[in-house]
């Protein structure tokens, strides 16, 4: 990358370096840090993108919510007595700079040859091209995620406001895999090659079954990354003053099948599972501890990782 990129126009004003960005907002211009997508959450991103290619493969009437993909945008509408928009949007990477003509011009190249193909007899040729730019660590710039503007509308006229903007992501059970990606917004018109790269990226697929085909794309929206919030639920530490659910008190009877399960486990961190079951069995209103109880209890509790080796 250059050490500034800078795009003059009548949008909102973002000048950004390695680390850092200038965005001009309503108050004057702020300086904030721009960050990388943490490592972690590409792998996530890159499984879900890999799972979404092979149902496309399967030639799946339809495919699952591609919760990588489709991220809720949060922007804030100034003056509004309902202060805050949210809409789902299909975000992307972006190539670094030294890469971004090349990119272009293999998506362009992919989108020729097909040209005249039945779309669904392209689109080996087009998930391959995609492929190989979306898993290439190598040449993805990633602290920066992209989208286009299709509507102009709510979302449009509040980045042109105030171009700050929220990416929630969330996945699927059972890990729920959930982040915010606090970002300043560039918007890049349609004489901008980064918008050239997301509307090619978008028009690879554009008359699939899961796209709303549409005539033009004018504007693309760079979302510079500036903080990532983790925000996968997790179970908490118990406040005995804050449980409001019945508790069952007395012995708890143990089927021999759940028995013989926990005796499989090293003897030094029986007594912790077995109070860690009960525990559980008790929340849940169980008088009994059997071989399903214990498994339920199992997946629902991380607070004995240690009794996996019982089942």
């Amino acid at each position: 990358m250059s050490a500034v990129l800078k795009y003059e126009s009548q949008l909102p004003s973002i000048s950004v370096e390695a680390n850092a960005m200038a965005v001009d907002l309503p108050d004057g211009p702020t300086r904030m840090p721009v960050t990388p997508l943490p490592g972690h959450l590409i792998d996530w991103m890159e499984e879900g993108r890999r799972g979404m290619y092979n149902r496309l493969k399967g030639k799946e009437d339809s495919v699952e919510f591609f919760s990588q993909h489709l991220p809720v945008l949060v922007t804030q509408s100034l003056n509004s007595v309902f202060p805050f928009n949210c809409g789902n949007k299909g975000v992307g990477f972006l190539p670094k700079e030294e890469y971004l003509e090349e990119y272009i011009e293999r998506y362009r190249e992919t989108m020729e040859r097909t040209r005249g193909i039945a779309w669904e007899d392209s689109l080996e040729q087009r998930l391959e091209t995609v492929a190989e730019f979306n898993f290439n660590r190598e040449v993805i710039d990633y602290r920066c995620l992209t989208s286009l503007e299709i509507f102009e509308k709510r979302t449009f006229n509040n980045l042109l406001q105030l171009p700050l903007a929220s990416l929630h992501y969330t996945g699927h059970c059972p890990s729920y895999t959930s982040f915010q990606l606090n970002c300043g917004v560039e918007i890049a018109g349609q004489d901008d090659p980064r918008h050239t790269f997301i509307m090619l990226s978008r028009t690879m697929f554009e008359y699939d079954s899961f796209h709303i085909a549409q005539p033009q794309f004018p504007y693309a929206y760079l979302f510079w990354i500036s903080e990532v919030q983790d925000k996968t639920p997790h179970r908490v530490e118990e406040q005995p003053d804050k449980v409001q659910y019945l508790q069952q008190k007395g012995e708890m009877n143990w089927q021999k099948e759940a028995i013989s399960s926990i005796n499989r486990a090293p003897g030094m961190i029986r007594q912790h599972i077995r109070e860690t079951v009960e525990k559980y069995a008790r929340e849940r209103g169980f008088s009994e501890i059997t071989l399903k109880v214990l498994q339920e209890a199992k997946s629902n509790s991380n607070e004995c990782p240690a009794h996996k080796n019982s089942s």
